[in-house]
């Protein structure tokens, strides 16, 4: 199996795990996992050649950033975590 070949197969793991993360509520982790994806598959655009390929990773490396940013719109505020703003001065 060549470096890309195993690349390839890692972000597909991370996309999965992704998805299943999102289903049980695991919002950070899902996050977490569809931002690691879209890295590789951007690792893996910017060394591709045929169109085809680099189309396919770009697109989907796009798809994994929205479903980052659509969890991150839903998440929840928490606003425990006092703001920088907010911290009386000494």
């Amino acid at each position: 199996m060549t470096r890309a070949q195993k690349l390839r197969w890692y972000a597909g793991e991370l996309m999965s795990e992704a998805a299943v993360n999102e289903k049980e509520g695991s919002g950070e982790t899902a996050i977490s996992r569809y931002l690691q994806a879209a890295d590789i598959l951007l690792l893996l655009s910017k060394v591709e050649e045929n169109y085809t390929a680099w189309k396919y990773y770009t697109d989907t490396a796009a798809q994994c950033q929205q479903k980052a940013r659509r969890l991150i719109a839903l998440a929840p505020k928490d606003e425990a975590v006092p703001s920088a703003s907010s911290t009386p001065p000494s």
